[in-house]
């Protein structure tokens, strides 16, 4: 093998929850090295949801206050049956320091994680994929590939993308946030198991006239949810669920692109869906609609890796595990693992075996707090006082408020639910 590059932690992926993995070890003084086969970070305005507890992360981090700043606070969750309003969810109860949730665009978010990366000295190398691994007691042997773009010679320009080089990394903990489909999953040949029944959604990010005072609204009907978020500079974002759909998994790849040419939607996203979609399923008023700026129809295959560390290598957020889409669970539980990786890691990387001991241990309490968060029906009781159609919903329910942990703990007592779950780790 030609020479190696050595680094203490190698990440591959740079969405939200590797930014989170490598910025983490690098403000713990880990060499840190991040890699990407995107060409940059995603320009979608694709709207995510920041937790509470997610919050109180990237305040350790330093940078809440800039998250906040660049999105739109949801302080109630308004719950809705299939024609009226039936509780009211209070985020701004929390006894936490940032009780509320933030509604942002994934380019906003990872703007500012590369721009933290960046100030800790980590530049994120993108157009690098990996391309082969191997390992052995003294670490893991990583290739990855640098991509370039070359003409292809047609009269049309045209251009390809291509290898330009082969780099060779040597790394005590290889760090897979690579994503829904992972190539580092397919390159170790992990299987997963099921969490949940496959869910379908379409989703609309539109203008529109109507304010929505801070409040997130869920409705669930014929087991069957449609959620709307408010969203800065007047949009809002509908996410409809589905039964039945086939769609192809490629859709579950990182939008990084607006919305395609009008020739290219489909009828299921079409303009007059929309509407009918709206008349059918949204129990409250979403005001004057205007443009629609963003639509997808996405496949969430709810599946998890049972031991997500093995052999130096560490599945992290949609690479280990995939969560429906509401309330950005996933992305959520992602950045914590992430930080808690991260911070685990750095009090064992020179403990050796007793160092990986430790680290399949927090996996396999990964895996655990995933199957708890999956199986809310088994983890909660309604008491007394419980209306009666939140004690029916109540899995959905939970799964969908934008909280996790103690956190959402307390938002179930609201609605007379006991939970518990407790926090994945202390980081």
């Amino acid at each position: 093998m030609f020479s190696k590059r050595r680094v203490d932690a190698l990440v591959a992926g740079a969405g939200p929850v590797g930014m989170i993995a490598a910025l983490t070890l690098a403000r713990n003084g880990v060499d840190t090295t991040i890699v990407d086969g995107e060409r940059r970070a995603c320009t979608s305005r694709n709207n995510l949801i920041i937790h509470p507890q997610t919050l109180q992360l990237l305040d350790r981090l330093g940078f809440a206050e800039r998250v906040i700043e660049s999105g739109y606070r949801i302080n109630t969750v308004l719950l809705y049956d299939d024609t009226q309003p039936r509780e009211t969810v209070e985020l701004n109860s929390l006894p936490i320091a940032f009780p509320y949730a933030i509604s942002i665009s994934q380019s906003d978010l990872e703007y500012v994680l590369e721009d933290e990366l960046s100030q800790a000295g980590v530049q994120i190398l993108w157009d690098h994929r990996v391309s082969s691994l191997e390992h052995d007691e003294q670490g893991v042997y990583v290739e990855v590939d640098r991509y370039g773009d070359r003409g292809t010679g047609y009269a049309v320009s045209h251009t390809e993308r291509t290898i330009e080089r082969t780099f060779h990394y040597q790394t005590k903990l290889l760090i897979a946030a690579d994503g829904y489909n992972s190539l580092i999953r397919r390159f170790t040949h992990r299987k997963s198991a099921l969490l949940g029944q496959d869910q379908y959604f379409v989703f609309f990010e539109f203008e529109t006239d109507m304010d929505p005072n801070h409040a997130m609204r869920l409705s669930i009907h014929n087991d069957l949810a449609t959620a709307q978020y408010p969203m800065l500079d007047g949009m809002a974002r509908l996410a409809f669920q589905f039964e039945g759909l086939t769609l192809p998994s490629e859709n579950r790849n990182k939008e990084r692109s607006l919305l395609p040419d009008r020739e290219q939607v489909p009828e299921l996203l079409d303009d007059q869906h929309f509407k009918e979609l709206i008349d059918r399923r949204v129990p409250w008023i979403t005001g004057y609609i205007n443009r629609i700026r963003y639509r997808a129809a996405v496949p969430f295959e709810k599946r998890y890796l049972i031991d997500p560390y093995q052999d130096r290598i560490f599945f992290i957020g949609d690479a280990a595990r995939q969560f429906g889409p509401l309330g950005s669970l996933s992305l959520n539980l992602g950045m914590q693992e992430a930080e808690t990786v991260a911070c685990e890691f750095t009090r064992v990387q020179e403990w050796a075996k007793e160092g990986q001991l430790r680290l399949r241990e927090l996996g396999r309490d990964m895996t655990a707090h995933w199957v708890n968060m999956a199986d809310m029906d088994k983890n909660s009781t309604p008491i007394d006082m419980s209306d009666l159609w939140i004690a029916r919903n109540r899995a959905r329910i939970l799964r969908a408020l934008p909280a996790t942990g103690h956190a959402l703990e307390k938002l179930a007592s609201q609605m007379f639910i006991h939970l518990k779950l407790g926090e994945l780790a202390e980081a």
